[in-house]
């Protein structure tokens, strides 16, 4: 079995190495997430143990990035960010199993194990419009591969224009998206999700924008 450990604390990383090639794995080491990437397009992994907290950004954003790129993988996330969300937000990226440092080695080999009896799973379901990308089945987006972090409501709005990217979607059909077929909605609810969106893309990103169609709704657009 081949692991990729993408982990930039050396200490760590060395006795984690040494650890699991006593149980027989053979183990690449990855101290970077461009390392990390450029390793799953090169190689098949039977799984990749994942550091969040990396130089050059949040790990996680490598599982959407193998997915992108029909590079299905096991993904076991091994990390000191213990907070309930940053677990709950791990696992939902499409991770299977999420564990908190610092960690007992024999029950760190356990969850291996237990996540390479879990076949890989086809591709999933990716859209991408420019710099910016949906994960459909955990419903994550990311600009240029970092999270882009959205409130709940704002998050249905971009679902909603990134389900039909170029495309008008009608001011009703985002309503009934955000708030249900039988909620009254004032009529400036849905401009101020909507320009709340739009602040946020404009700070990650100049190349996708969200266009005004008068008198029927709006579009995502690339520049």
């Amino acid at each position: 079995m081949r692991l990729l450990l993408v982990e930039d604390d050396g200490d760590i990383a060395e006795t984690l190495v040494a650890f699991l090639e006593r149980q027989g794995f053979v183990v690449d080491l990855a101290p970077s997430l461009a390392i990390a990437r450029a390793a799953v397009l090169g190689n098949d992994f039977d799984l990749v143990l994942l550091d969040r907290l990396l130089p050059d950004g949040d790990g996680v954003s490598l599982i959407a990035f193998a997915a992108a790129r029909s590079r299905p993988q096991r993904f076991v996330l091994l990390t000191a960010l213990a907070d309930i969300d940053d677990k709950l937000a791990g696992l939902e990226s499409g991770a299977h199993d999420y564990v908190i440092k610092p960690f007992e080695p024999r029950e760190l080999l356990a969850r291996i194990r237990n996540a390479l009896r879990h076949r890989i799973d086809a591709p999933r379901e990716v859209k991408r419009l420019g710099a910016l990308v949906h994960d459909v089945d955990s419903g994550v987006f990311f600009v240029d591969g970092e999270p882009l972090t959205l409130r709940r409501t704002e998050a249905l709005v971009l679902e909603a224009l990134m389900s039909r990217p170029g495309a008008p979607v009608s001011r009703e059909s985002l309503e009934a998206r955000v708030y249900g077929y039988d909620k009254f909605v004032s009529s400036n609810s849905l401009e101020s999700q909507v320009s709340r969106l739009r602040k946020n893309l404009a700070e990650k990103t100049g190349q996708v924008r969200i266009q005004s169609i008068r008198g029927v709704g709006y579009r995502l657009i690339e520049e």
